[in-house]
């Protein structure tokens, strides 16, 4: 994370408060919301509505993922390894 402008800490918390005063908009303002948008916040919207969409289907795989090697306590490469049998 070392070529990120932010800490993780800062990454999350801000990212979280500014989809946060989106999402506020959105509720308060309806379908006003959109109507008021130029092309390129349409866009950013849109792009935004996308990233959203990628970070709610990585962020699963990588909750699968950590909670399988906390219940194995080891990443899965490891397991495989694991068992592998060389006599057969």
């Amino acid at each position: 994370m070392s070529n990120y402008p932010n800490m993780s800490y800062c990454m999350n918390n801000n990212t979280l408060l500014a989809l946060r005063q989106v999402v506020e908009a959105m509720n308060e303002e309806g379908p006003q919301f959109l109507r008021e948008m130029s092309r390129d916040e349409r866009r950013a919207f849109e792009q935004l509505f996308s990233t959203c969409e990628d970070f709610m289907s990585l962020s699963e795989e990588l909750q699968e993922e950590y909670e399988r090697e906390q219940r194995d306590g080891q990443p899965d490469e490891a397991q495989e390894w694991e068992s592998f049998d060389p006599d057969c």
